[in-house]
């Protein structure tokens, strides 16, 4: 996958990446809480307070490495090993006991889909490590972490046609048919997700859904961010799209194709 992390898509999806991960941070700093959506520890259990000030402090220093490409292998892989913690120890151990109810799988997807981008951008970011068998499971988790962004995409698609009437609610009252749109945006994350899974129009699927993200950053977060300045729960919404956006673009950087026709 040489060249991959200097393309615009990686480049674009690296920064809009990074910028979230400050963001989300910063917030958990201000409200002395967890990462909000992303690590989801109990409000009774232990520590709360001091994982919040914690995992604040390490994922803004991330985010911030993740902004140079000198330091950014180190620091994904630190996002990357944090959102695993939180995908399996925390996300899973809530989702499994109720699996066949839907309160927990749109939390887990969402910290899926991050991991899934973090291991890509460890995976495509220089240097190369030093032995052959690290490389290889470098290059493994390039696929992996498509799966997990792929698989994530798929879930959230499913839950937008669940929780229908609550989708539509979000979208603004000057959007006509706001629950067809919901009903299309939940199909266009399905259809993104097969198209990363099965390498069919991959780069086009991974492309859009960064797209529909972002557009939704502005169009839909940003205005309700004006609306309720002081609610953090906003603020945490639009951070969470961008963070997908910059996801979806470094998932879909890795199907550029080379002038042999390889993946680069």
């Amino acid at each position: 996958m040489n060249g991959v992390w200097d393309t615009f898509e990686a480049r674009l999806g690296r920064l809009m990446f990074a910028i979230a991960w400050v963001a989300l941070g910063i917030e958990s700093l201000v409200y002395g809480i967890p990462v909000m959506r992303l690590e989801a520890w109990g409000k009774t259990w232990p520590g709360y307070t001091t994982i919040g000030y914690t995992t604040g402090v390490i994922v803004i220093l991330a985010g911030i490495g993740l902004m140079w490409a000198e330091r950014a292998k180190l620091s994904a892989s630190i996002l990357a090993i944090l959102t695993f913690l939180w995908t399996v120890g925390l996300h899973l151990t809530k989702l499994l006991p109720t699996i066949l109810h839907t309160d927990y799988w749109e939390g887990f997807a969402e910290c899926l889909a991050v991991f899934g981008a973090a291991w890509v951008l460890v995976s495509i970011m220089p240097p190369r490590l030093i032995t052959n068998m690290w490389d290889r499971i470098l290059d493994n988790g390039i696929p992996i972490g498509r799966i997990f962004f792929g698989v994530a995409l798929v879930i959230f698609g499913a839950m937008h046609f669940i929780y229908l009437d609550f989708t539509a609610s979000f979208i603004p009252a000057w959007f006509p048919h706001r629950e067809l749109l919901a009903e299309f945006t939940g199909a266009a994350h399905i259809a993104a997700g097969l198209a990363i899974l099965s390498g069919v129009l991959a780069q086009l699927g991974a492309t859009l859904a960064g797209i529909m993200y972002l557009s939704w950053f502005f169009v839909l977060h940003i205005p309700r961010v004006i609306a309720t300045p002081h609610d953090p729960f906003e603020w945490n919404g639009a951070f969470v799209a961008l963070m997908l956006s910059g996801a979806a673009f470094i998932v879909a950087a890795t199907f550029i194709k080379s002038a042999d026709g390889e993946p680069k």
